[in-house]
């Protein structure tokens, strides 16, 4: 779409000498439109792949935004100026590229934008309305204040932790190790063992309140508060935990029954 916007606007308005009769004239034009379309899939399809950690939907900011949005328009300039210099092969290709990166800007700016714009809004009503749903459909357990578990570490001459089912709150993954999270006479506490998050799971699979909820968390439904989303994720705001727990985009209200 921003690369039709790009080609339909040069042809009608013809800014930057977009309007000079030229040979191939629209096929010159159309290479601008499909740098656009090329900057934009590489930027949200290519990056997202190669750098995993930064496009981390539960710590998405602002800034981060920025920065993609000056990499779309890097990335962009550089396409257009590879089209010039190779259709008309004339100065310095350094030049080249700061003159498209200032034509980019002021003419790319408004499509990216829009478009991120009307993505970011699309995705914000999409995950509002799961986690709506997903708060509907939850059904808590009813607690479980008598039943106890252990929690075995990989290592079987460690003591196993002991703790009621209802004081167990979450779980954080840590490499080769999980964070426990727990309520100590109402108060959240934590504890670092070595166990791999799977196989913590593996036992608490005869109690049915604690799910995997994304890949590196697994928590204890009974403590949920609210579920919200915004356009990057779902999140889970658990009771007396101060952080949000970021959802799977796997995860549907199918896991809260």
């Amino acid at each position: 779409m921003s690369g039709v916007f790009v080609y339909l606007f040069l042809i009608v308005f013809g800014p930057f000498g977009a309007g000079q009769s030229i040979n191939f004239k629209y096929v010159f034009l159309a290479g601008f439109g499909i740098s656009v379309f090329l900057g934009v899939c590489v930027t949200y399809f290519v990056l997202p792949k190669l750098f995993p950690a930064f496009f981390r939907p539960e710590k998405w900011t602002i800034a981060k935004e920025i920065i993609l949005l000056s990499t779309c328009i890097l990335i962009i300039s550089t396409f257009n100026s590879f089209h010039y210099y190779y259709w008309r092969g004339d100065g310095a290709f350094y030049k080249t590229f700061f003159s498209f990166l200032k034509i980019t800007t002021s003419i790319g700016i408004f499509p990216i934008v829009g478009l991120i714009f009307f993505t970011e809004r699309t995705l914000t009503k999409q995950n509002l309305n799961k986690a709506q749903l997903l708060s509907t459909k939850l059904q808590r357990p009813a607690a479980e204040e008598t039943v106890t578990v252990q929690i075995q570490e990989e290592s079987v001459k460690a003591t196993p932790i002991a703790m009621q089912l209802s004081q167990f709150i979450y779980a954080r993954s840590e490499g080769n190790y999980v964070t426990i999270f727990y309520l100590d006479e109402s108060t959240l506490s934590r504890k670092l063992i070595r166990l791999s998050l799977k196989q913590l799971e593996q036992q608490f699979e005869n109690h049915s309140q604690v799910k995997r909820c994304h890949r590196s968390y697994l928590i204890n439904t009974e403590h949920i508060i609210t579920i919200d989303g915004n356009a990057r994720s779902l999140t889970i705001q658990l009771d007396k935990v101060p952080t949000s727990i970021p959802v799977s985009r796997s995860f549907s209200k199918a896991d809260f029954y």
